[in-house]
């Protein structure tokens, strides 16, 4: 195996039609369809009138004989933003999807803003029954959330399954390090 370095292949900032796509493609999940290679990433719209910002997914098709051409772009968020108090109010964005049968799982960072510090973040789960295109929450709730060892937060995980058994591996906030701005996570 052998990397080939492509450069540039896709801009959010071009998505002119798709405000809520204004900045970030960030943590990208691959699923290879039968013409495409759909590359999920998370996206923010532009911040609001208070300077905060929210976290969405969204996805982008590459030909599988060309993967510098782009097909098409998801025109609506995947996954809307959690209830009022939820762990996902101000984010959901995939960083992990997989095959399960003829469904995709999704499994995504979902966060909520905080006072002492910018945020929180917890792990949660969605199903798409339709290849991929549009997605459902698992429940209201974070399938991995903060625990006593790990109480302040979790994030990017990734899902696998080797051998009949699925492993599930993310990162885990080990404090906050308070600086002259704010507060910065520690992994």
């Amino acid at each position: 195996f052998k990397w080939k370095k492509f450069g540039l292949i896709f801009n959010p900032q071009t998505m002119v039609d798709r405000s809520w796509i204004s900045a970030y493609a960030q943590a990208p999940s691959t699923l290879v369809l039968d013409d495409v290679v759909r590359v999920y990433f998370a996206c923010r719209p532009p911040a609001d009138a208070n300077g905060n910002y929210v976290s969405l997914s969204a996805y982008a098709d590459f030909r599988r004989d060309d993967l510098t051409k782009l097909v098409r772009v998801s025109e609506k968020p995947l996954l809307h933003l959690g209830e009022v108090g939820t762990f996902d109010e101000f984010g959901a964005y995939f960083t992990s999807v997989i095959r399960k049968d003829s469904d995709v799982l999704a499994y995504y960072v979902g966060y909520t803003r905080c006072e002492s510090v910018p945020f929180t973040i917890n792990i949660g789960a969605a199903i798409s029954s339709d290849r991929g295109d549009s997605f459902t929450r698992l429940g209201p709730g974070p399938i991995v959330p903060c625990t006593l060892d790990e109480p302040f937060f979790l994030t990017v995980p990734r899902i696998r399954r080797f051998d009949g058994k699925w492993f599930l591996w993310y990162s885990a906030g080990k404090r906050w390090l308070q600086t002259d701005k704010r507060a910065e996570p520690v992994y």
